[in-house]
């Protein structure tokens, strides 16, 4: 009898239960891991997700409190805890897998790192040092829920191993996960990540004008360029700054109330104030811990960035939230407060 692939998922947010969810559905035995207690038992007992109202978690997925129990003899690992909360699980996986083999790791958290200023897989890797090369980003423009609800979803995973790339993508893809590959994996990892800071912006403008969108597709245009020559400065490649994981994904995050960066950067262009906006979207603004973190990453290499530091005065600053409008090119007439 062929044994049946072992997937660990660690973190059961909206994006861990939904690829639990799929990974369940392609055959794979599912072992998920759940730091709030109410929520594990919620998927359990009830097989669904507070956040996530008409979600029905498969049958086949368990899910646990205890790390230990769903790092058993893992065949892939699904990383889909919180960027800031990734350097502290992975070391605890290293341990628990100290006297295993280390299958693949896919990271779908999304973030660069305050302290050391590197993204989720360079965490991982340091973190599990047997796991290098064989640690892979999933990203491009997939809202959670909507893969939850089954619409087609097509992502990239990136990675720099060409063979595991492949293997791995077999693992993965099935209904509705449709994937492309890359080799540029900091690429890619850059482009999850600063697409949250731009949705931020995107916001504003809109939160500003109820006729904003004109406004907002200068600023999509002016932030797509800049996202694109950070990628580039950063060692990336053109074509994944153009591709699925950056531009696919910006548009995406930076058009839709959908988006938690998109609605909160719309409350801060109504007036609302960082704290309170935050408040009014419960959930974590992955852009506004991303936004500091890409500045410094940018100014360590020279990077000039007008767009995030824009983003930056506003919410750091107090700055006038409709400046963001200069960073979409847009300049004030002298003497005049108009544009």
């Amino acid at each position: 009898m062929e044994k049946r692939t072992e997937a660990a998922v660690i973190g059961s947010g909206m994006w861990g239960a939904a690829l639990a969810d799929v990974m369940a559905r392609k055959g794979h035995r599912v072992l998920a891991w759940e730091f709030n207690p109410a929520v594990a038992r919620s998927l359990n007992e009830k097989r669904s997700h507070p956040a996530l109202p008409e979600f029905r978690l498969h049958a086949g997925v368990k899910v646990f409190t205890e790390l230990d129990k769903v790092i058993v003899k893992p065949d892939l690992i699904l990383m889909a805890v919180a960027s800031t909360h990734v350097r502290a699980v992975s070391r605890q996986i290293n341990l628990l897998l100290k006297d295993k083999p280390v299958p693949p790791i896919v990271a779908v958290s999304k973030g660069i790192e305050e302290s050391s200023l590197k993204t989720v897989c360079e965490v991982m890797e340091e973190e599990i040092p047997r796991a290098k090369h064989k640690t892979m980003i999933l990203t491009g423009p997939s809202f959670a829920v909507e893969v939850a609800a089954g619409a087609p979803t097509k992502v990239v995973l990136a990675g720099n191993d060409a063979q595991l790339l492949e293997a791995t993508a077999r693992l993965v893809e099935g209904n509705p996960l449709k994937l492309e590959l890359s080799d540029d994996r900091l690429g890619a990892e850059l482009g999850g990540s600063l697409k949250n800071v731009y949705a931020i912006g995107s916001g504003i403008i809109d939160g500003l004008s109820k006729a904003a969108k004109n406004s907002e597709a200068a600023f999509l245009i002016e932030s797509a360029s800049e996202l694109r020559h950070i990628i580039k400065a950063l060692g990336g490649r053109n074509r994944t700054a153009w591709g699925l994981s950056g531009m696919g994904d910006l548009l995406l995050t930076a058009t839709s109330a959908k988006s938690r960066n998109f609605t909160f950067g719309r409350e801060i262009g109504k007036g609302v104030k960082p704290d309170e906006a935050m408040k009014k979207i419960k959930t974590v603004v992955e852009g506004f811990e991303a936004l500091k973190n890409a500045r410094a990453l940018c100014a360590k290499h020279g990077i000039e960035t007008p767009v995030i530091d824009a983003i930056w005065k506003i919410l750091y600053q107090g700055h006038d939230p409709a400046s963001i409008l200069e960073a979409a090119g847009f300049r004030r007439k002298a003497g005049s407060g108009r544009l």
